[in-house]
């Protein structure tokens, strides 16, 4: 395998293809997988809304101030 075209997640350090990264953290540098990003994405819904009260991040900003 060609490792040229690997990067090594931030997070969990596993070497995953680009287009195994999120996009989002890419732009920004920084090489996060879509599983890991997916995982902070899910503990910082449980952090915010713990008993899943509101529908979505929007839904919290509309409703949840």
């Amino acid at each position: 395998m060609n490792n040229m075209n690997l990067y090594t997640c931030e997070d969990c350090g596993e070497e995953v293809e680009k287009n195994q990264l999120d996009q989002e953290f890419f732009e920004e540098n920084t090489y996060i997988c879509k599983n890991c990003s997916n995982d902070l994405l899910q503990a910082a819904r449980e952090a915010v809304d713990p008993d899943h009260n509101f529908k979505s991040f929007e839904d919290w900003d509309e409703h949840g101030r």
